[in-house]
């Protein structure tokens, strides 16, 4: 069942996967050495999509990359020990995660994180780091679809009574903005590795180049006594 917690207040939803974690660059190392091994194409717009898709997008993500669906075993068994490696030698965190995590508890923001990651892991690396406080924290193994279906946001909104009008998403990838915006949240967009499509982030009410940019924009709604997350209802 569920754990519903009741609030009152906005909610920033953060997918912590390459945001606040490092686990997404060893994914994407993976694939790159397995495909140029094989001299199979790597194109940018299947790691754009390969860790945030599950059910019906990872179904459609295999019928268009065959050859590249056929590497998702033995990719994992390459990043996994990666990622583990990382976290025994605590590099997870990625840069600015700390400062903006930190910033948000001083001005009493609450957040929230979403991830493509399994439950035991985003569990282990949250307790790892005594200065997390996510108030509900969902991963896409707990819901029916994958993003870019809205159900991700959707359960989170839920288990924080909160609508999703309430509530501001900070994605990294063209499948996440999609599912938040499908969810009727707004979302922010941090650029990531690739290189910027004017289509795919149309969805983004802002975009920010960085945690540490978009921590400044909070600091500056919020000295100017003009409460940033309100302007995000509807």
């Amino acid at each position: 069942m569920e754990t519903v917690i009741l609030m009152k207040r906005n909610l920033i939803l953060i997918n912590v996967d390459a945001t606040i974690f490092d686990v997404v660059e060893p994914i994407h190392s993976a694939y790159a050495r397995l495909a140029a091994e094989s001299s199979i194409p790597l194109p940018a717009s299947f790691l754009k999509r390969v860790v945030d898709a599950r059910g019906t997008s990872r179904e459609k993500l295999d019928r268009e990359f065959p050859a590249l669906a056929n590497l998702h075993s033995e990719a994992q068994k390459l990043y996994l020990p990666q990622i583990k490696r990382k976290i025994e030698e605590r590099r997870i965190l990625a840069p600015d995660a700390r400062d903006f995590l930190h910033s948000l508890t001083e001005r009493h923001f609450e957040y929230g994180f979403v991830s493509s990651m399994p439950r035991d892991l985003l569990d282990t690396l949250v307790s790892m780091h005594a200065f997390m406080h996510p108030v509900v924290s969902v991963v896409q193994s707990e819901v029916n679809e994958g993003k870019p279906e809205p159900d991700l946001y959707l359960k989170a909104c839920r288990m924080a009574a909160l609508h999703p009008n309430k509530v501001l998403v900070v994605e990294n990838s063209v499948l996440g903005v999609t599912s938040a915006f499908l969810a009727h949240t707004r979302v922010v967009y941090l650029e990531s590795v690739f290189e910027r499509n004017e289509e795919e982030y149309a969805y983004s009410f802002q975009e920010f180049a960085s945690l540490k940019e978009f921590d400044t924009y909070l600091t500056h709604e919020n000295e100017a006594k003009n409460p940033f997350l309100l302007r995000f209802e509807t």
